[in-house]
């Protein structure tokens, strides 16, 4: 049984729900809501919208007032207690009188943490753990990236029902229904940099934008970054076109040719020799490395086959993953699967996973999955 009666519940709740209106604002920040309640009744809101702006408690305290004093802070990551862009939230929350705070999971940064400890020597009521699993997957990137220095990486695919990614011409426009395509789109709105292989952008020639709501412009474009271990892309495709938005990261082999890297530098974009698996593929792992030292949180992998089995089956690198199954059927022996590569020899080396939902978008079968070894709440520690 809870020890949170329901209308705490709905309190914290309406601090998530706040504090998902950053969603692809406040990187490398946290997504962070806070309500102020007195006599049980909500008084005040805020969120966080962005690097620089006021945290979600100051935001919420503002506009509470004088009627702050004696109230309750509920929100869903424990206030900072540091100096940074902006002042610490804990001094706000004890100057405006507040007598007890609601939160959820501790923050993990450890230049901001300690709020609560800070509070409660100043007399307040502290409660954390409220709403705990909801609040970790909404910060999953910020409180991975934090704790590990790597990016949070998500996988996305979409196939028939029998597995395939594209017919044996490459047909593959469009496997899955609208509804899954503006998920899709939605999720890349969140990210801070989208990855895909040099087939698929030789192939498709995408632009890697995020249009979550039609065309409107985006608050940043995520980073685009492609996998082209030789540099024989053409430099007319559209990821290199800056009219797009966003930032390029060309990653390639050490005896890729120095001439091509120099006209990509030339233009804008970010040429990164990365080491090879032993099969001979740009390693992941190490990518991810450079990428969570330039601050990048989490990383969409829209794959072909090959890099899907280099990013689930070579080199686990992935933490969560969408698969959109279409109710058609393609067939053919030479049509790509979702996961190609060499294989697996024995059932032995085979890395299980977790499957946390099933669902639809549109006609399509939607599956979140989370594999073994893949960034997982533990609160152990709370």
């Amino acid at each position: 049984m809870s020890r949170w009666t329901p209308k705490q519940t709905g309190f914290m709740k309406e601090a998530l729900r706040l504090a998902r209106q950053g969603w692809g604002l406040v990187s490398p920040n946290p997504l962070v809501g806070a309500v102020v309640v007195k006599n049980n009744r909500l008084i005040a809101r805020g969120w966080h919208q962005g690097p620089g702006q006021p945290h979600a408690e100051v935001v919420a305290i503002k506009e509470a007032g004088k009627k702050a004093q004696g109230a309750e802070l509920y929100v869903n990551l424990e206030p900072c207690a540091h100096y940074g862009r902006t002042g610490p939230c804990t001094e706000a929350i004890a100057e405006a009188g507040i007598r007890k705070v609601y939160y959820s999971i501790d923050d993990p940064n450890p230049e901001a943490k300690g709020g609560a400890a800070y509070l409660a020597e100043r007399g307040l009521e502290i409660d954390k753990g409220l709403l705990a699993a909801e609040a970790w997957e909404l910060n999953q990137f910020f409180l991975k990236w934090t704790k590990t220095g790597l990016p949070f990486v998500i996988l996305k695919t979409a196939a028939s029902l029998d597995g395939k990614i594209s017919t044996r011409l490459g047909d593959s426009r469009w496997i899955t229904d609208k509804a899954a395509r503006n998920f899709g789109h939605i999720i890349r709105a969140g990210i801070d940099g989208i990855l895909i292989g040099r087939n698929t952008a030789f192939k498709d020639d995408p632009e890697l934008s995020a249009r979550p709501w039609g065309r409107r412009k985006m608050h940043r474009q995520p980073w685009r970054i492609v996998l082209d271990p030789l540099l024989r892309l053409p430099e007319t495709l559209k990821l290199f076109n800056p009219d797009f938005g966003g930032h390029t990261v060309v990653a390639c082999l050490a005896e890729a040719s120095s001439g091509t890297a120099e006209n990509l530098k030339n233009m804008g974009h970010d040429v990164w020799p990365i080491a090879k698996t032993a099969t001979g593929l740009i390693s992941l792992k190490d990518l991810l490395v450079k990428l969570g030292q330039e601050k990048i949180q989490s990383v969409l992998i829209e794959p072909g086959a090959t890099l899907a089995y280099s990013a689930l089956v070579e080199e686990p690198v992935v933490d969560l993953v969408h698969i959109f199954m279409a109710p058609i059927f393609i067939g053919g022996g030479d049509a790509p699967s979702m996961v190609g590569g060499s294989g697996l020899e024995s059932l032995a080396q085979v890395q299980g996973a977790q499957i946390l939902k099933i669902g639809r978008k549109g006609p399509d079968i939607h599956l979140m999955v989370r594999p073994t070894g893949g960034f997982s709440p533990d609160f152990s520690e709370e």
